[in-house]
């Protein structure tokens, strides 16, 4: 008897009408149809051989292109029998802080230097991204930058409207001086450009599109997926958007998300932690994927990045939580396709209501 053994690394997630193998090591997936995720769900306790003869001789050559397709991928190996040593992997997940992910909005004249800043920054921060939709100078930018100095923050991405500033030379010299950020987007910029540095570790993205307001985000797309262990993991019982998020917008109010209409306070009126102990602030750090409609047959569930600020407004809980698919998502789990959501009339409600017309219209 001959076994198929898959590496505790490689994930197998079902939608409606494919599924997804997830190889949370390499950071890859694989999207397979529901017919091969039956068969690997079976050789996890059976014999290959039993397979065989479950699926009858006809479906032999199919049978085999499955097991190539798994071993061609590094994703598993043949043995006489099933491994039992072969350690499941664990999808808990924790962190050791209270806040990880930061979105704070610049505006030429917001004044940053607050104790709710110096207590948000004293935490375990991962990751902090900085978006300004006006035109800053360096100075106010390097400002903020300042404040960071002594933070933990892993990883920062800057988002900023192009300026005269903003050459290549300015640029490389902020990232240099700030080695957390990996990534700077210039968007109303003169040209469309990518410019990878650091060895490829970092980039800096000139952009021609505008971008005026938060309206823009929420967009869910492959290029956008993430095939890690930390998302795969949080997303099992976490919303992988909002969980352990606190955004500050351009007026300096506390939110979940910048795009999000409910604020929990103004920076220079609030402390953190009155914001931590507000349950409020964490009623969406519970929504995954599984309790959003359409969302919960998807197979990319586990991969995607949800949005709760943007959504086609059409289910709720018993405690008015919008649980309803993110509104710039395209994907049909039902029919596997891909679709321009712009162009979806049964959306269009809305998108009025979010007053979207004029940036669709714009794209």
């Amino acid at each position: 008897m001959n076994y198929l053994n898959i590496f505790s690394n490689c994930q197998l997630v079902r939608g409606a009408t494919m599924s997804l193998i997830c190889d949370l090591q390499l950071r890859k997936y694989y999207h397979v149809p529901n017919d091969m995720a039956d068969v690997l769900d079976f050789l996890s306790a059976r014999s290959i051989e039993e397979c065989y003869e479950e699926y009858g001789k006809g479906n032999k050559s199919i049978i085999k292109s499955y097991l190539n397709f798994i071993l061609k991928n590094d994703m598993g190996f043949i043995d006489e029998q099933l491994i039992s040593e072969m350690t499941p992997l664990s999808l808990e997940w924790d962190a050791y802080s209270d806040i990880t992910n930061v979105i704070i909005e610049v505006s030429p004249t917001m004044v940053y230097d607050t104790s709710f800043l110096t207590e948000l920054i004293d935490l375990n921060l991962i990751a902090v991204e900085i978006r300004a939709y006006e035109e800053i100078s360096y100075e106010k930018l390097n400002q903020v930058l300042s404040l960071f100095i002594h933070s933990t923050a892993l990883s920062m991405k800057i988002v900023l409207k192009w300026a005269e500033w903003c050459t290549d030379k300015t640029l490389l010299h902020i990232m240099e001086n700030n080695l957390r950020i990996n990534m700077i987007i210039l968007h109303s910029a003169p040209i469309e450009e990518t410019k990878k540095i650091f060895k490829d570790s970092a980039a800096i993205v000139y952009r021609k599109a505008s971008l005026n307001s938060c309206l823009a985000c929420g967009v869910i797309h492959p290029s956008y997926f993430s095939t890690s262990v930390e998302l795969f993991t949080e997303s099992q019982l976490h919303n992988t958007c909002l969980n352990r998020k606190l955004s500050i917008d351009k007026d300096g109010f506390i939110k979940n998300c910048p795009s999000m209409q409910t604020n929990f306070g103004q920076i220079h009126q609030t402390t953190l932690r009155d914001v931590l102990a507000n349950p409020a602030f964490k009623e969406n750090w519970l929504i995954n994927k599984d309790k959003i409609n359409v969302c919960r047959d998807c197979e990319f569930r586990h991969v995607c990045t949800d949005c709760r600020a943007f959504t086609e407004r059409t289910h709720s809980d018993a405690n008015g939580r919008d649980l309803s698919k993110p509104l710039k998502c395209g994907y049909d789990p039902y029919l596997n396709r891909w679709e321009d959501w712009t162009r979806n009339s049964l959306k269009s409600s809305a998108i009025s209501y979010y007053n979207m017309e004029d940036l669709i219209n714009e794209a």
